[in-house]
């Protein structure tokens, strides 16, 4: 009999805990299961005031756009494809760019490499000379109008030739042809004269 009280007194204070232990699950179950049924209604609120019913708020057609209780807001919806941008028109032309150009031919028969050049920068022509690939040039300047009168302002492009002579065209911006020529050794005081247009 004994042993059995013991017993019923060391199980005591077991019981006694289980039934507080029950009330404080229950309590925390509670506003949990609350707090779910609530997140399902704003989930229903959302979903009927964006457009999108669902359950019984699609059962009974109520119309879109209602406000919600609580100003609930709509999710942002992804639209269509952009349309594409069509192409503006082109743009005034610039302005041409600096003419630079320059020509070379080697000298007939020489042994050494020689060679005459003919170059155009910064809007004058100059012919040059010398006696080996490597070497220095001798230039002079084609467009000194007391020297070689009538050079055209706008030249654009040079070349140069040999034969008895060394003769030097140039070609201007719009489309036309001179030439002029010095001697072997570049005296030249011939003036520019004007070829027939290609």
């Amino acid at each position: 009999m004994g042993s059995v009280v013991g017993a019923g007194r060391r199980l005591w204070p077991a019981a006694g805990l289980a039934v507080p232990l029950v009330l404080v699950l229950g309590g925390v179950a509670a506003p949990v299961a609350a707090a779910d049924a609530a997140g399902v209604r704003e989930s229903a609120v959302v979903a009927e005031v964006c457009g999108k019913k669902t359950g019984a708020a699609a059962a009974k057609g109520k119309p879109k756009g209602a406000a919600g209780a609580r100003g609930t807001a709509c999710p942002t919806q992804r639209g269509g494809p952009k349309p594409k941008a069509e192409r503006g028109p082109a743009g005034p032309q610039g302005p041409p760019g600096p003419c630079v150009d320059i020509d070379t031919v080697g000298v007939p028969g020489s042994m050494s490499g020689a060679e005459y050049s003919a170059a155009l920068t910064r809007g004058r022509t100059y012919v040059g000379y010398r006696s080996a690939p490597t070497g220095a040039y001798a230039w002079k300047d084609l467009t000194n109008y007391r020297q070689t009168p009538g050079y055209p302002r706008n030249a654009c492009g040079v070349s140069v030739k040999v034969a008895d002579r060394v003769y030097v065209k140039v070609l201007t911006t719009a489309g036309a042809v001179f030439e002029t020529s010095c001697t072997l050794t570049l005296t030249c005081t011939l003036g520019w004269a004007a070829v027939i247009n290609p």
